[in-house]
């Protein structure tokens, strides 16, 4: 029988996905043991939801939950967006964050590129994504994606001070910055997740949780069990409760490293993880 309620919480890009190649081989016999066990794997990723919906067809987990723009966007298992009290019609939300982002640029002049302002071909050559998935990349909902500018450093501070007076919220991941609506990140999207479950089945699951950089700590707080995987960038944290006993550090990084985390907090298998 499948562990009570286990449910298990994924960063993508350097974490699940490969930092170079997005490949997620090393990944597949674990994920295969959480599928045999009826576990939920969430996707929670600065990605969109037609990025996660494609991965979630290629990697059979059609129909789960997930998390999409670093929290911004909250999918339940049947479908449905799951909000906060706070939260707006994410097409506003996203002609706002916009509007803000124009208006901060000029006012700081600032040089920083962002996914809504150019073509799929520039995305893809920033990420090396292919131009179907670089377009996927760029129909964001409710939140917007920056190349930042070294040059800009000495007034990014100005930056995170005029985001937040609209509202806004700066987060760093592994290879981009992204702005969202202040108060929607990844753990926000896990309490509401776990909220949602707790609601359609009378229990609470416990939660495993990984990544790999700065967008993943509210991630990474908001879960039972963390694993934070070695990534190629900034990493996450500091972590409000780091007990070695909660959190494991991976010494492989990606997909490899994913494994290496779920591992640790489920042998000697996925069925005898209480």
């Amino acid at each position: 029988m499948p562990p009570p309620d286990l449910m298990v919480v994924t960063d993508l890009d350097g974490t699940f996905l490969d930092h170079h190649d997005y490949s997620f081989d090393a990944a597949l016999p674990m994920l295969e043991r959480l599928r045999a066990d009826g576990v939920p794997v969430v996707f929670c990723s600065s990605k969109t939801r037609a990025e996660i919906t494609a991965l979630q067809r290629r990697t059979g987990l059609d129909g789960q939950a997930f998390v999409a723009e670093n929290g911004a966007i909250v999918v339940g298992p049947d479908g449905n967006g799951i909000a906060d009290a706070g939260a707006g019609a994410a097409g506003a939300d996203l002609a706002r964050l916009r509007a803000a982002l124009d208006r901060t640029r000029a006012d700081l002049d600032l040089h920083f590129a962002t996914f809504g302002g150019v073509t799929d071909e520039v995305v893809a050559a920033w990420t090396g994504l292919d131009l179907d998935a670089a377009g996927d990349a760029r129909r964001r909902e409710a939140s917007e994606v920056l190349l930042w500018h070294a040059e800009d450093d000495d007034r990014a501070d100005a930056f995170r001070t005029a985001l937040a007076a609209a509202g806004l919220e700066l987060v760093r991941g592994g290879r981009f910055w992204h702005v969202l609506p202040a108060g929607r990140d990844k753990g926000t999207a896990v309490r509401l997740l776990v909220a949602d479950h707790t609601r359609r089945t009378g229990t609470v699951p416990r939660t495993i949780g990984l990544g790999d950089g700065p967008n993943d700590t509210a991630l990474l707080d908001a879960v039972d069990l963390a694993v934070v995987v070695r990534g190629h960038g900034p990493a996450p944290g500091p972590l409000a409760d780091d007990r070695p006993e909660r959190v494991h550090r991976t010494t492989a990084p990606g997909p490899q490293g994913w494994a290496e985390g779920l591992t640790r907090f489920t042998t000697p298998s996925v069925r005898s993880h209480r």
